[in-house]
């Protein structure tokens, strides 16, 4: 009986052990921290200035245990006996003033906290919503997803709503200290449950990521293709969100995309690619780290739905259009061109031939090319705004 004590016991204290790591946590980014310390400042500040104020005519303050332990009741409600001296009378006024500003302080912060969860805990089906971003599935690297896709270099982020069965594991940084953190919000439940897709507005969505849910150990590719075919379930119409789903074994990818994924991503086989390139070629990773990295300065890739004043041309011309356009932050290499399913880099000769409507411009720029304004072009060119859009 003693053996089978053990590891539960062990398994409770290392679980209240996280959740006051959580809180501490939670607190001191809310300030908390500080107002403690603030409070124990006053009251050692506050004690040595009344013991030697009062030790030779007030008995309360002779001793130093005395005058602690009177000071922190002289805090949070005050003195029995009034101290006799002027100087005592002086800082037990200041003490009264900072022991009621700083229990305000504590309790705001707080609340604070408290109001924080909720609101990011909001039901988002009470809120007009559309073109946001859908996370299913949590897991510590949906950190760094989100400071990607809200950096600083995106002009307009949308609003992210994570859906997860256990929001309590969902530490987000307070938007105080992060700003990329300050429009995200949180559904609880299934994401292979369409009623919880439905609350998440996932119809209206701009994007959905479905990340693999490590709990379900070799079966989270299954539950990820059953949140492929929820969504696609109750998306109906012309517009539809882009799905992205992560998958754990690459064997399984014919099946989300069977399931209505449109891009799957397999960090496995990316980084055995990734591993393989840089053996043969020494220094690669510095260069996909470039292009995978969202923030200032840094030279991206994207896809742009070509203007109509493109359509006809082909691919040495359109490249000469780009090269020509050198002397400002908005230049960009034309590397492809995608068409349907088709992707064409670096195409050789008439291989492209002219191009077509509905395809889409493979660009690499430094800055976020914005769909509204002019492409970056010699001659310059209208917006691709009225035929679509710019998608990093």
């Amino acid at each position: 009986m003693k053996r089978a004590r053990r590891p539960r016991r062990a398994w409770w204290i290392r679980h209240w052990r996280e959740v006051l790591l959580a809180a501490l946590n939670s607190w001191n980014r809310n300030q908390v921290s500080r107002v403690v310390l603030a409070v124990i400042a006053s009251w050692i500040l506050g004690a040595t200035a009344i013991h030697f104020a009062e030790r030779r005519v007030n008995d309360d303050f002779d001793t130093w245990g005395g005058s602690l332990w009177n000071v922190w009741v002289l805090l949070f409600s005050g003195l029995d006996t009034p101290p006799k001296t002027v100087v005592g009378r002086l800082a037990t006024m200041v003490i009264l003033v900072l022991g009621v500003g700083l229990s305000s302080l504590f309790t705001a912060s707080v609340a604070s906290v408290l109001i924080a969860r909720y609101m990011r805990r909001k039901d988002v089906s009470t809120f007009e919503m559309e073109n946001h971003l859908v996370l299913c599935n949590w897991a510590p690297r949906g950190l760094d997803w989100i400071r990607e896709v809200h950096a600083k270099i995106i002009h307009e982020p949308r609003p992210i709503v994570i859906i997860h069965d256990v929001p309590e594991e969902i530490d987000l940084p307070d938007k105080q200290d992060e700003a990329a953190f300050g429009d995200v919000y949180i559904v609880k439940g299934d994401p292979t449950s369409e009623i919880v897709l439905r609350r998440a507005k996932v119809p209206r969505a701009h994007s959905v990521v479905v990340l693999t849910d490590e709990r379900e150990g070799k079966h989270a590719d299954g539950k990820s293709v059953l949140t492929c075919i929820a969504i696609r379930n109750i998306c109906r119409g012309e517009k539809q969100p882009s799905i992205a789903a992560e998958c754990l074994n690459p064997s399984n990818r014919h099946h989300l995309k069977k399931a209505g994924a449109d891009e799957i991503i397999s960090s496995t086989e990316l980084g055995l690619r990734l591993l393989a390139r840089t053996a043969l070629f020494h220094g690669m990773t510095r260069v996909y780290q470039e292009l995978l990295t969202v923030g200032r300065d840094a030279n991206e890739m994207y896809l742009l739905r070509a203007p109509e004043g493109l359509v006809g041309k082909d691919f040495i011309e359109l490249a000469d259009m780009f090269l020509h356009y050198r002397g400002d932050r908005r230049s960009c290499l034309l590397l492809g061109i995608q068409r349907g399913d088709d992707m064409m880099l670096n195409p050789i000769g008439s291989e492209v031939g002219p191009l077509q409507e509905d395809d889409q411009l493979i660009l690499l720029s430094r800055v976020f090319l914005d769909a509204s304004q002019p492409l970056p072009t010699t001659p310059s060119l209208g917006s691709a705004a009225t035929r679509g859009g710019a998608t990093p």
